[in-house]
């Protein structure tokens, strides 16, 4: 293989068919949001995510056609009702923006880690930077508002210690410990995430009139309802 060679790899291929998908389903959501949101700063910001989501799909659709690599099927306009009622709150679309770009900084990181090509290592540079500005934004409207829910406090150790029993790891019998504020702080970010994805699922799944994505949507519910990690 030639040092010079430029074609995909296997990552590089993933991370722009993934984000694909990713920003057709953004723009989805965000047409559907300025339709339906009252709120003027949550309204700015779905206009600000909207944009960012067409300049990175253009970026992507044209890194594709380059190397004659078919498009995803991705979502469409056919897929949102933009007259349809709302079903959620402002304050729950601003959280759910929020929630999103967490997972978007670090979907952006591992594709820019993942990058070899130039144009791709640049397209996830600004992927981050533009994901950072979201996130600036979107968390603070949340304080703002008096609405934004921090990570469990802890109290301050007396001193460090180090971890020199595996019954640490390992304590299901016996005497339990408190959670440390890695494991805190895991579990309370995905209880958050899991809150989000079920009010969606739930909501979509009352409304939807196709009987494969109403099923789809049923189980998927009943999969977080489960899942508590």
């Amino acid at each position: 293989m030639s040092k010079n060679d430029s074609r995909l790899t296997s990552s590089e291929i993933t991370s722009l068919w993934v984000q694909y998908i990713r920003e057709t389903m953004a723009i989805c959501i965000s047409k559907y949001v300025l339709a339906i949101v009252k709120d003027s700063e949550i309204r700015s910001l779905f206009e600000f995510c909207l944009g960012l989501s067409e300049k990175h799909l253009k970026v992507l659709t044209k890194i594709l056609n380059n190397e004659n690599f078919p498009l995803p099927n991705g979502f469409t306009d056919k897929d949102v009702n933009l007259q349809a009622p709302s079903l959620f709150t402002d304050s729950f679309w601003l959280q759910y923006i929020h929630d999103m770009t967490i997972h978007g900084l670090s979907g952006h990181g591992m594709s820019f880690s993942g990058s070899v090509r130039k144009d791709i290592r640049d397209h996830y540079y600004q992927c981050n930077i533009d994901a950072m500005d979201v996130y600036n934004k979107s968390i603070d409207i949340l304080l703002s508002k008096g609405i934004y829910e921090r990570d469990p406090y802890y109290s301050t150790p007396q001193n460090s210690e180090f971890i020199t029993d595996l019954g640490y790891a390992m304590d299901i019998l016996g005497k339990k410990r408190p959670l440390n504020t890695m494991e805190a702080s895991n579990i309370y970010f995905n209880l958050r995430k899991s809150i989000a994805a079920k009010g969606i699922i739930l909501g979509f799944q009352q409304v939807t009139k196709d009987k494969k994505a109403h099923k789809f949507m049923q189980q998927t519910y009943w999969y977080f309802f489960f899942d508590i990690t």
